[in-house]
């Protein structure tokens, strides 16, 4: 179903790097059978290899300007027609960035929309979703975070997923991220953000409380070797109050399980968007929309999973 479309069609990166190592998974997902390899091209529905299926779905919304896929080229050269291919296969925050510097090379500005290609998205829920983006097309950041069923076991494969409890207008709400973004480059730290993002896909299935430790550490240290290197050339240090007491205060509440939509919201601006930016455009926002679509939450991380949506194992991967 094609979405109306009130904006400018977006240039679309579909992730698609290879998982060198089976995914972690919590003790209520040890049962399952972890994948690994390009999913996108491992795994098949109806005959096709699931980035192609996906990447239909994607483009029958309308609102894509120009599909890239960024993956090892050996793996998915001409598994797409009419995609670019970004050849990357490194780790998440690097894949990110290869793809962002191919789009800019065409785009040189504007927001870009970001997917992977281990979800298997409905019509329904990408049209919601992007009725939700056009509500306020001009966020730096958005990304819609799923509100989870209460019995977990609604999630049949997928029940084993870590969910995160955030306080949404005086009620507390299970989510689970979702796996449909859209970032304005030029507003955000993008050094920062690939770093970050690097290592929050590493502790990705982990408890909160790793997570939490994991992300501090390895934002300490980016902030205060930034900060030097603006020591070293006369500039005042900007990222170690914003980012630090955010990432503190912001973390703690998510694991007190108290922390609001909004918090959530304003702490990831001072994260992630430039001070200059948010000086030079007050009005704009980080927005994290809490939907019901689920199929953009349930992302193919094990055997189960798959099979449970009729994803199978392309015959060269059985």
């Amino acid at each position: 179903m094609t979405v109306a479309n009130p904006h400018p069609p977006l240039p679309l990166v579909v992730l698609g790097g290879s998982d060198r190592a089976p995914a972690r998974l919590p003790p209520s997902g040890r049962s399952s059978r972890p994948l690994t390899g390009c999913k996108g091209v491992d795994l098949e529905i109806s005959g096709r290899p699931l980035i192609r299926e996906i990447v239909d779905r994607l483009r029958a919304t309308g609102r894509f300007a120009e599909v890239f896929i960024a993956g090892p080229a050996h793996a998915y050269r001409d598994v797409v027609p009419g995609a670019a291919l970004v050849d990357t296969d490194a780790d998440f925050g690097t894949n990110i960035r290869a793809a962002v510097e191919a789009v800019r090379a065409r785009h040189e500005e504007g927001p870009i929309a970001f997917s992977t290609c281990d979800i298997l998205p409905t019509a329904s829920d990408l049209e919601k979703s992007l009725q939700d983006f056009d509500r306020e097309p001009d966020a730096d950041i958005w990304f819609p975070i799923v509100e989870a069923p209460e019995d977990s076991k609604a999630l049949g494969a997928s029940s084993w997923k870590p969910r995160y409890l955030l306080n949404d207008g005086g009620r507390t709400v299970a989510v689970l991220p979702g796996h449909l973004a859209v970032v304005d480059p030029d507003a955000v730290r993008l050094r920062f953000m690939y770093r970050l993002l690097r290592t929050a896909y590493q502790t990705r299935n982990r408890s909160i409380g790793t997570r939490r430790s994991a992300l501090l550490r390895r934002m300490l240290a980016d902030i205060l070797f930034h900060d030097v290197l603006h020591l070293f050339r006369l500039r005042l240090p900007t990222l170690t109050w914003d980012t630090v007491i955010a990432g503190l205060r912001g973390t703690r509440r998510l694991r007190d399980q108290t922390l609001t939509r909004e918090e959530l919201q304003r702490t990831l601006r001072k994260l992630f968007v430039k001070r200059s930016h948010r000086r030079r455009f007050p009005e704009r926002r980080v927005r994290i929309p809490i939907l019901h679509a689920l199929s953009l939450a349930r992302d193919i991380d094990t055997l189960e999973e798959a099979e449970s949506i009729g994803v199978t194992a392309a015959p060269s991967s059985s």
